[in-house]
C-alpha cells in the first residue's frame, strides 16, 4: 500500500522531510497538509516536543519511531492538536510573524504560552472570545512555546520568561508585556493601555533566524513604505560584480547581521549610475560597497566598504534608531 493512500482524500504529504526531520532530530523545511488539519511545517511540530525529546530524536531509535508517529498522526488529520494548543489565524514561526509585519505594517502581539492538555489555559480560552475578536485582528498574531528553546529566547528579549503572558510589539520595536493569567475583559483592557511607545527590548542575536530582506529596488519606493509604517531604511549601494555581491551578501545573511536589520524596510537601488549617482551625493557615499541607515526624523549612518560581520554589527548597534533626536549626519567610519 502506498503511504499517501493512508490519507484518504487529502493531497499527499512530503513524507520524506518528515523522517528527515525526524531522525536528524532537527527541522528542515517540512511540508504541508491541507484538509484534514491546519498547514503545518517542520517548525509546527515544537508544539508536541520538549527539548529532550528533540535532542534523543538523532540519538535513540525508539524515539525517532515515536517522534514520526506524532508527525504523521498530525499531518493525517488524526489529531486535533494543533487547534489544540494554537489559536486560529495565529502563526507559530516569529519570522514569518515579522515577515506579515513588515508587509502589513500592523503590530504585533505575541502569546507565550506552555502546552499542557492535562490543564486548561484560561488565557488561550479567552483569546479565543469573539468580544477580543476586533481588538486582535488589528494585529499580526505569533504564540510562542515555552517548551521550545528559541521562542523562550524571543519572549525573553521583551522581558516575558514565564508563562501565559501576552506581548505587544509595536511598529517603532518597542514593547508592552502582561504575564500571569488573564481574562477577556483583562486581555482586552491590556491591548487598549499598550500604546506606544513602551519599554525598549534587548535583542538577542543568537535566535535561530531565516533571513527573508524584502527588497525595493528604488529609494523613493522604500522612503514611501517606511513612511506609512515608521520604520528606519536599510540601503545597500554595491557593485554589480557578482563576486562583490556575494560577499556582501553572506555576509547579511549571518544571523548576527539579519536579527538587527530585521525589522527594518530594506532597499537595494537598482539605478545607481556610478560614485556621482544622485542618491549617493545624498548620503555622502564615497566608495562602495556601503549600508546606510535612514531613521524617521531624516537622520541616518552610514558604512562604507564593510570587510566583516562583525564591523556590521558594530554599525547596526551604533545606528540603531533611539527617537527623539533631530536630524542629522554621522558616518560609521571607513573600514
Amino acid at each position: 500500500m502506498r503511504p499517501e493512500s493512508l490519507l484518504g482524500d487529502a493531497p499527499p504529504a512530503r513524507f520524506g522531510e518528515v523522517l528527515a526531520w525526524t531522525v536528524q532530530g532537527n527541522y528542515s523545511c517540512g511540508f504541508n497538509v491541507h484538509g484534514g488539519a491546519p498547514a503545518a511545517s517542520g517548525r509546527r511540530f515544537k508544539l508536541m516536543m520538549s527539548d529532550k525529546t528533540r535532542h534523543c530524536a538523532g540519538c535513540f531509535p525508539a524515539c525517532a519511531v515515536l517522534t514520526l508517529t506524532i508527525a504523521l498522526t498530525t499531518a493525517t488529520g488524526c489529531s486535533s492538536t494543533l487547534a489544540q494548543w494554537r489559536p486560529n489565524e495565529w502563526y507559530a514561526d516569529y519570522n514569518e510573524a515579522e515577515a506579515r509585519v513588515r508587509e502589513s505594517g500592523r503590530e504585533m502581539l505575541l502569546f507565550f504560552h506552555a502546552v499542557d492538555q492535562d490543564r486548561p489555559d484560561p488565557t488561550f480560552r479567552a483569546l479565543q472570545s469573539e468580544s477580543l475578536k476586533q481588538q486582535t485582528g488589528q494585529h499580526v498574531l505569533c504564540s510562542l512555546y515555552r517548551s521550545y528553546e528559541p521562542d523562550r529566547r524571543y519572549a525573553a528579549q521583551y522581558g516575558v520568561n514565564r508563562a501565559p503572558a501576552l506581548i505587544v510589539v509595536h511598529r517603532d520595536g518597542t514593547y508592552h508585556a502582561r504575564t500571569g493569567v488573564a481574562s477577556a475583559a483583562q486581555i482586552s483592557e491590556f491591548l487598549a493601555a499598550a500604546e506606544p511607545p513602551g519599554a525598549a527590548p534587548v535583542l538577542n542575536p543568537l535566535i535561530p533566524r531565516a533571513s527573508n530582506y524584502v527588497w525595493y529596488s528604488s529609494i523613493e519606493s522604500a522612503e514611501a513604505a517606511a513612511k506609512k509604517t515608521g520604520q528606519s531604511i536599510l540601503i545597500v549601494f554595491d557593485r554589480w560584480w557578482p563576486r562583490e555581491r556575494r560577499k556582501l551578501e553572506k555576509l547579511l545573511d549571518r544571523s548576527e547581521v539579519y536579527s538587527r536589520f530585521a525589522s527594518m524596510v530594506h532597499c537595494r537601488p537598482g539605478s545607481v549610475l556610478g560614485l556621482d549617482d544622485q542618491s549617493m551625493v545624498r548620503f555622502g557615499v564615497l566608495n562602495l560597497p556601503a549600508l546606510v541607515v535612514v531613521h524617521p526624523d531624516g537622520s541616518y549612518q552610514v558604512l562604507e566598504l564593510p570587510t566583516s560581520y562583525e564591523a556590521i554589527v558594530r554599525f547596526a548597534d551604533r545606528a540603531r534608531h533611539t527617537g527623539g533626536a533631530a536630524p542629522s549626519t554621522s558616518a560609521a567610519g571607513r573600514q
